[in-house]
């Protein structure tokens, strides 16, 4: 089995009781001497061309509930203290008949112990109904901003917003940016950021989602893949940005800045704020077909009033099949977009089966988005030997260095179970490092796999997963099966120096 440079250090046990301690400065310290011991044991090289049978790095169950399935998690630090973590993600009451509402998980301890809030408060009237998608921010004060879709059964839908003052331990009610009571347009995928440069519109909040009208898309809360229609002008049809200027208390009417037509659908879209105040959103596109057929890009100068015309950013991606051979969860190329803090580079990644099997793509632009470097691949393991790699997540710590996490199925020999697997760029996302496994053992995506349509042959996984970086510290945030019966949330406490030399 081919796996490239990869790395898989011994797992030190011995350390555990020490990094529940409450000192980020002690747990780092100690992050550091483990990674140096293992790297000094013999046999254990830096660059492993082979997988060790054991690792250092601590793994935390996050999830502590009832529900009978975990997915689509969320994941932020706070800026003004990166030992609070909130999390979030789907909590499922009926995986069989795609039952679920929308919970929180928020640490005070580096990501080491997690507390688990249980369902985001204020939904009850959508106990028939839908809470999903959601996405966390937080603003350069340490309010932290929770984004959802809410839907009522098919009469209506649209996006709220709800704050925390206090690390995730409680919540403000929620606060509707936007929502369609005729039923004729489904709002779907909202993402949230918050503008942290020292530009003029510091502390701005944004939330960008599409609206699926009835003349662009098969308005699908499911998130299968649309398929195009006619054009009907009088609803709303394409990507929508709103803004709030008072933290996250009132927001605008939204601005359409990329619309559907009969040879594109759009989904997927991804704030993010440059260091100069630049707002940049990037998305997927899809053609008439409903395949992934490239990445599009709008920006604002101006605190998010008015956009530039759509940028199609990458024209050559090839867009996943609908399921990965040897299984049965669906799949959606959307992209993860991130810029650097420290010089403003964009980079974007997503999954690309050019190749004929899943790979992860990256491109970068250093000239605000307007030119962009040919895509490389993030995973090292040998083109087309048909392992695959997907659902991957970026982001950037305050230094610049970029960091990518993925599901990755090289090694099961059958390419059907999971693994997470990390690496980071130090060039902007222009070349990628060595790749650590995380995970301890490979996962079954089947186990205890929800049913969006009430059928065995489609099951979820979720969409995506989440990851938040600072220049010490790395924490994936995933679901997986590995306790055997149910998928749950977990993460990962690791230290940067595990992925140098």
């Amino acid at each position: 089995m081919e796996i490239g440079p990869f790395f898989y250090p011994t797992d030190l046990l011995l350390f555990g009781p020490i990094l529940r301690l409450e000192s980020p400065t002690i747990k780092r310290i100690v992050l550091f001497l483990g990674a140096v011991v293992v790297l000094c044991l013999p046999g254990v090289p830096a660059l492993a061309s082979g997988v060790q049978a054991t690792h250092v790095i601590p793994l935390a169950g996050v999830s502590h509930d009832d529900f009978l399935a975990h997915s689509e998690p969320a994941l932020a630090v706070n800026p003004l203290n990166h030992e609070n973590l909130l999390a979030a993600s789907k909590m499922f009451t009926d995986p069989n008949h795609y039952r679920f509402g929308i919970g929180t998980y928020y640490s005070t301890d580096g990501g080491m112990t997690w507390h688990d809030n249980g369902l985001l408060p204020g939904f009850d009237q959508y106990k028939d109904g839908l809470v999903s998608d959601v996405s966390i921010a937080f603003g350069p004060g340490g309010t932290a901003y929770i984004c959802v879709v809410v839907a009522d059964g098919g009469n209506g839908s649209g996006v709220d917003v709800l704050r925390s003052s206090d690390g995730g331990k409680t919540f403000s009610a929620p606060v509707e940016v936007y929502t369609d009571t005729t039923g004729a347009v489904f709002n779907d995928k909202p993402w949230v950021a918050v503008d942290r440069s020292r530009g003029p519109n510091r502390g701005t909040i944004y939330v960008a989602w599409n609206a699926d009208g009835e003349g662009s898309a098969e308005a699908d809360p499911d998130g299968a893949r649309p398929e195009s229609r006619a054009v009907d002008s009088d609803v709303a049809n394409g990507i929508e940005i709103a803004r709030s200027t008072d933290g996250g208390r009132t927001f605008s009417a939204p601005v359409q800045v990329a619309d559907f037509d009969v040879d594109h659908f759009y989904i997927g879209a991804i704030p993010v704020v440059a260091p100069d105040g630049t707002l940049d959103v990037a998305f997927l596109s899809m053609d008439s077909g409903g395949l992934a057929d490239g990445i599009g890009l709008v920006s604002s100068e101006d605190g998010g009033q008015t956009f530039t015309p759509v940028h199609v950013i990458q024209h050559s991606m090839v867009g996943l099949p609908d399921h990965l051979p040897n299984s049965t969860f669906r799949n959606i190329s959307l992209p993860t977009f991130a810029i650097s803090p420290k010089d403003g580079a964009l980079v974007v990644a997503w999954s690309d089966y050019r190749n004929q099997d899943a790979d992860v793509m990256a491109s970068t632009s250093t000239d605000g988005g307007k030119t962009w470097t040919v895509a490389v691949r993030v995973n090292h393991d040998r083109v087309g030997n048909k392992k695959d790699q997907f659902q991957p997540v970026i982001a950037v710590a305050p230094n610049g260095v970029f960091t990518c996490a993925w599901f990755d199925r090289r090694f099961d020999p059958n390419d059907r179970l999971i693994d997470e697997v990390v690496a980071q760029s130090a060039d902007d996302g222009k070349t990628w490092g060595r790749m650590i496994r995380v995970t301890r053992r490979s996962w079954d995506p089947a186990i205890g796999a929800p049913r969006p349509e009430g059928r065995a042959s489609n099951t979820f996984i979720g969409d995506y997963q989440a990851l938040a970086v600072d220049n010490l510290t790395i924490h994936p945030l995933w679901n997986d099966t590995e306790n055997g019966k149910s998928q749950q949330i977990r993460t990962a406490t690791i230290g940067i120096d595990l992925f140098r030399r």
